[in-house]
């Protein structure tokens, strides 16, 4: 055996050793469901209104997380439950029920285009926040990704910009605070407890939103309700327990720009599942948009 073979085979161990591949399947996985869901909030929208369909998803979703809550985690440190709720009006409640009312008149893919931009927020909530600081380039990403995010809003509606696009700018805003703070906590509570807390918190908030939902579950089909509960358990559940599970294990870079593959899931998604195809004038401003978070990256 030549004597340099022991070292490439120890290079190659170590690189297979340094390769965290649960949390790379967690990441994927939640790459795939959170894709989906905006064709699935798309069609639960036929039959909810966006406040019901947001009501009823985070309710089942607790139902399913509660046990875990009083039967293996316990209750969070009292200190702890402003932080949690704050995860959770911003991560939960303010971006979902902005995305629910933005997709009742913007397709499915477009919206995952729009909510792509959310790397965007990160950055400048990290630069007034956080203090950091930002280069000629990343300002440049940013503002490209913005011009980007405009050509949606106006794909979507023709000449004048889609109300329906800035509430799910508004969303992708919100999100970027809980993908900024979440990390804060992880290391004391783990990446599925934490979820389960931020999740059950954010229904509690979402609950005086709720009047009138056991009138709509019983008018909506069985298919609609279905839609819903999928929502609940994927997107929501495995969802975000795995991108806090993949956000404690890898680089931040990695899993930010993971982001990358989600608008071309996603209409993939809803053109198998409702025939939609987003307007020209909208693929071409998403392509802009993540152009400019791929600048931003880069310099981050």
């Amino acid at each position: 055996m030549n004597a340099r073979e022991p070292k490439f085979a120890e290079a190659e161990i170590g690189l297979k050793e340094s390769v965290d591949w649960p949390s790379l399947i967690a990441l994927m996985v939640t790459l795939l469901v959170w894709s989906s869901a905006f064709a699935a909030i798309k069609a639960g929208l036929s039959f909810y209104s966006p406040l019901h369909l947001a009501v009823l998803r985070f309710i089942t979703s607790s139902i399913i997380l509660l046990p875990f809550l009083l039967f293996k985690f316990g209750l969070p440190d009292l200190s702890d439950l402003p932080f949690i709720f704050f995860l959770a009006a911003t991560g939960m409640l303010l971006y979902h029920i902005p995305l629910c009312i933005g997709e009742q008149t913007v397709s499915a893919g477009s919206s995952s285009l729009l909510i792509s931009t959310a790397p965007v927020f990160t950055a400048i909530i990290a630069v007034i926040g956080l203090k950091e600081k930002m280069t000629f380039l990343g300002w440049t990403g940013i503002a490209v990704s913005f011009a980007g995010a405009a050509l949606i809003a106006v794909g979507e509606s023709g000449i004048r910009i889609s109300f329906g696009a800035l509430w799910i700018l508004c969303a992708a805003f919100m999100e970027s605070f809980y993908f900024v703070f979440q990390k804060m906590f992880l290391p004391k509570y783990g990446a599925f407890r934490l979820t389960s807390y931020v999740i059950i918190a954010g229904t509690i908030l979402m609950m005086p939103f709720g009047k009138g939902l056991f009138d709509a579950v019983a008018a909506a089909p069985l298919s609609a309700t279905l839609t819903v509960v999928y929502l609940a358990i994927f997107p929501t559940c495995i969802g975000y327990a795995g991108w806090a599970y993949a956000s404690s294990r890898n680089p931040a870079s990695l899993v930010a720009s993971s982001l990358f593959l989600n608008p071309v899931l996603a209409i993939f998604i809803a053109w198998v599942w409702l025939e939609e195809i987003p307007s020209l004038l909208s693929v071409i401003g998403g392509s802009v948009a993540i152009l400019g978070v791929w600048i931003l990256q880069r310099t981050r």
